[in-house]
């Protein structure tokens, strides 16, 4: 987090950083600098444009902020169903303080919408939902994969450590995070991006 707050303050400085002085700034690799970037996009609901004369990134919307809890899409959607869930729960069962607390708590940092609280669901390819079975075994085996990932610079070979599958409903993409063997860093791979999963057969320590 600590790049994108960097990112985010040459922003509004009207610095117009871009990959480059992102990758240069913290000794990271293009790849990564471009993740970090393509994170805040998406992931952060940045409004980022890249200003072609200025040769870097602007905000279209300069009220934009960014959050201060990391959650994506898909946690708010689940978060407004746990409380809709808990709020028909108590018509039946009566008020339970404990969980109450939890819940207020929870309102707090989502906006709570009950008229569209519904499970999420996703709509994934076959190979997408494929990768997400294969990590989603080797993160619970603590198995390192060999991926062949392709990005806008083009197609690599990396050493991963996965931790943890996610989804963004809004734009159907399901990602993953993991440390990255070559770069050194955790990063987030896209499972759209990912051409073939081989599972190495080591081990990692979570």
């Amino acid at each position: 987090m600590h790049r994108i707050l960097w990112f985010d303050e040459q922003i509004r400085s009207r610095h117009f950083p871009n990959a480059k002085a992102l990758a240069e700034h913290f000794e990271i690799s293009a790849r990564q600098a471009d993740r970090d970037i393509e994170y805040m996009q998406e992931s952060l609901r940045a409004p980022m444009s890249y200003n072609a004369r200025r040769r870097g990134y602007e905000y279209n919307d300069a009220a934009y902020i960014l959050p201060s809890v990391f959650l994506t899409e898909t946690d708010i959607r689940i978060v407004n169903f746990l409380i809709y869930k808990y709020e028909e729960a108590v018509k039946s069962i009566g008020y339970v303080e404990g969980l109450d607390r939890v819940i207020q708590t929870l309102k707090r940092f989502v906006p709570y919408q009950p008229e569209d609280s519904e499970l999420p669901a996703f709509i994934v390819d076959t190979r997408t939902a494929q990768h997400k079975h294969d990590i989603d075994q080797a993160i619970e085996r603590g198995n390192k994969l060999h991926i062949v990932y392709a990005d806008n610079i083009g197609e690599h070979e990396v050493d991963i450590h996965p931790y943890r599958t996610y989804s963004q409903a809004t734009q159907e993409h399901v990602a993953v995070i993991a440390w990255c063997e070559q770069s050194g860093e955790v990063e987030h791979f896209r499972l759209d991006r990912i051409e073939s999963i081989r599972c190495s057969g080591q081990t990692y320590l979570l």
